[in-house]
């Protein structure tokens, strides 16, 4: 594990340098424009969801409870679901206790100096198939534990506490330690598991204030600040000026309106009605579903690329026919010709 860390390092580095010389050649097909209606770009702000909820109620429903919802929740009764029922967990001589107390859920492992002390679970991390658990230190930064639930059902090997790193030796020193930068919530995760995202580091005190409107992936998370939206579905005042193909949305999803799928009796794919001609909602969704590097602090909706850096296909990354490999990132990036034909993997580095 450590040496494919390492090689990641140095690779995105690599493409970091080659990035520009790349461009050159290609162009995105253009995120803003579906049937020649433009992305808005105006400086609205953040509603929340339950000024969402009262139009659309029925997609606030399905949202509740789904993994967005779940993506990050804080650490109580009914949220937390590890044993910390003083259960014991043993690897590479450290002993860790998960256990409560007046109400809170604690963990005694080793912490930044290696010896035994006693954390508070802040925030629980995801929900299936595994959970991982907050612990917040100083400096504002939140680090993820390196020992998860399995929430799996118990017959598929589940219901357990588990190590991330197996069969490596981690303690305090190394970078894969939980509490390292590698596994720092405010730096690595936060921007995909919480909605408007502020990291807001301080490097002169080395230190987060990070803040956010909402903690889970909510309806602006993907849709933008809904504030012109609202205006212009209220008619108040000043909604006149809000272009109305856009209705005031940052990134108006529409791509698949009436879009049917059916399936190929023959091969068992799903097929579409109609050919997609827009990367918009695949760049939204590729903004947290892809291997990538965040290039600036403040997420401006949009292209991916004015933002991010996309890992390219390579073998230790994905697979030879494009599956993924390691962490579940599904979105590909895309090559001029056929991303998964013969002629891409047979260049796979």
């Amino acid at each position: 594990m450590r040496n494919k860390y390492l090689l990641a390092v140095l690779f995105m580095l690599a493409i970091t340098v080659l990035a520009g010389v790349w461009l050159t050649y290609w162009k995105f097909p253009d995120a803003g424009q579906v049937s020649g209606q433009p992305a808005s770009q105006t400086e609205a702000s953040h509603v929340g969801r339950q000024a969402c909820a009262g139009c659309h109620a029925e997609q606030d429903r399905l949202w509740q409870g789904s993994h967005h919802d779940l993506a990050m929740q804080e650490a109580k009764e009914g949220t937390v679901l590890g044993d910390f029922r003083d259960v014991e967990f043993k690897k590479d001589g450290v002993v860790s206790r998960f256990f409560r107390q007046d109400g809170r859920y604690l963990v005694r492992t080793d912490g930044p100096d290696g010896g035994l002390a006693d954390f508070e679970i802040k925030y629980t991390f995801g929900f299936t198939p595994l959970q991982q658990y907050l612990v917040e230190l100083p400096g504002g930064r939140l680090q993820a534990l390196s020992i998860a639930w399995d929430s799996r059902p118990k017959e598929q090997g589940g219901q357990r506490w588990f190590h991330l790193y197996p069969d490596e030796k981690i303690d305090y020193k190394d970078e894969l330690h939980w509490t390292k930068r590698s596994q720092n919530w405010n730096f690595m995760c936060a921007e995909c598991h919480s909605t408007n995202l502020q990291k807001n580091y301080d490097p002169a005190s080395r230190a987060y204030r990070t803040t956010a409107s909402e903690i889970d992936v909510s309806c602006e998370a993907c849709h933008g600040p809904g504030s012109e939206h609202v205006a212009w579905a209220g008619r108040k005042p000043g909604f006149e000026r809000i272009d109305a193909r856009t209705r005031g949305l940052t990134v108006l999803l529409n791509e698949r309106q009436k879009i049917q799928w059916t399936i190929d009796p023959a091969s068992g794919n799903a097929h579409r009605n109609i050919p997609r001609s827009s990367e918009r909602e695949i760049q939204v969704c590729a903004r947290c579903h892809a291997r990538r590097a965040q290039l600036a602090g403040d997420y401006r909706y949009g292209p991916l690329m004015d933002t991010h850096l996309p890992s390219l296909l390579q073998r230790t990354l994905y697979h030879a026919d494009g599956q993924i490999e390691g962490e579940v990132y599904e979105w590909l990036f895309p090559a001029k010709q056929d991303v998964r034909g013969q002629r891409n993997l047979q260049r796979l580095p």
